[in-house]
């Protein structure tokens, strides 16, 4: 070979040397750059016992609103507060990413959990639960559609009634779309044969019902409307319902806190130890008692209140 045609031949391999390191370092950037724009790390961890899976989990890092985008599917069964603890799990661990332009963190973070894959890759707003926060500064909010389960607050509120020890117990009915309660109460002995009391007096029937009451409206913020039933002998006694509105309007606590000072002006006469006196004490309460919850039924529509005739 010639040494001209030689130092052609190595002129033609620096020229493709060139162009390949161009190429090279050309497309080594533009990696460079798809990788600022969008970041990558570790997967996110579900709660234990947690039903749930993760569709996808996307991080934008471009020059303008950095964000986080998370989506989940979960069953459309799952319970309210599951859930809840399930977003407020994701959020925390979203919210702790750093890397992105500007501050670091994200802009925005956008968690949605359906109940389908279907919906969840379609990516509209027939989410179940989102986690949203727009802004460095702006406040979160999470947004829960799943329904209030009623029944098992209910149940909560009211907590363990030792005195149910038999076959008598109290049933509850929820309508968890409307957030309306129905109790119904047997009137039961307290020395744990849970059997009917041998006779229920005037103070325990309000007494039950204004305890009953109160918890159920209070616990329960979101209630609308409370049924209370009580049952004695399997005869049903009382029956009252009412809606908050009604209820606040009502205001129990203070009618009994009423009743329990009337009682209270009487209790240095109640040290004698005469039982006579005990006695007495215990009669003007119970008459004073009657009195008020007359006047606090009365401020109901008839058609809410039913009694027995003996406790009118």
């Amino acid at each position: 070979m010639s040494s001209k045609t030689l130092s052609k031949s190595r002129t033609h391999t620096v020229v493709a040397l060139s162009l390949l390191a161009f190429v090279l370092v050309a497309f080594g950037c533009e990696q460079k750059k798809q990788t600022k724009d969008r970041l990558y790390f570790d997967d996110l961890k579900l709660p234990i016992g947690a039903k749930a899976k993760i569709i996808s989990d996307v991080n934008l890092n471009p020059a303008g609103t950095t964000s986080v985008q998370v989506v989940g599917v979960v069953p459309k069964k799952i319970d309210r507060d599951d859930l809840g603890r399930l977003m407020r799990s994701l959020w925390r661990q979203v919210k702790r990413r750093k890397g992105f332009r500007g501050k670091g963190t994200p802009d925005k973070i956008d968690i949605r959990l359906y109940t389908s894959e279907a919906q969840a890759k379609a990516g509209g707003t027939d989410w179940l639960g989102q986690v949203l926060r727009v802004g460095q500064t702006a406040k979160v909010t999470y947004t829960n559609r799943q329904k209030l389960p009623l029944l098992k607050y209910a149940k909560k509120a009211i907590g363990k009634l030792p005195q149910y020890s038999g076959t008598l117990k109290p049933q509850f009915l929820a309508d968890a779309d409307t957030m309306e309660l129905e109790v119904k109460v047997p009137f039961v002995a307290s020395d744990g044969t849970g059997q009917y009391l041998k006779k229920l007096s005037y103070t325990t029937l309000t007494t039950t019902f204004s305890s009953w009451t109160r918890t159920l409206f209070e616990k329960i913020p979101k209630l609308r409307k409370l049924t209370f039933e009580g049952k004695h002998d399997d005869e049903v006694v009382v029956r009252i319902w009412m809606t908050r509105e009604q209820y606040e309007q009502l205001n129990l606590r203070q009618v009994e806190e009423g009743i329990n000072a009337y009682r209270g002006k009487f209790v240095n006469r109640m040290l004698d130890g005469n039982p006579r006196t005990a006695k007495m004490v215990e009669k003007k309460a119970a008459k004073k008692r009657k009195k008020v919850y007359r006047e606090v039924f009365a401020r109901l529509p008839k058609e809410q209140v039913q009694l027995a005739k003996k406790y009118r």
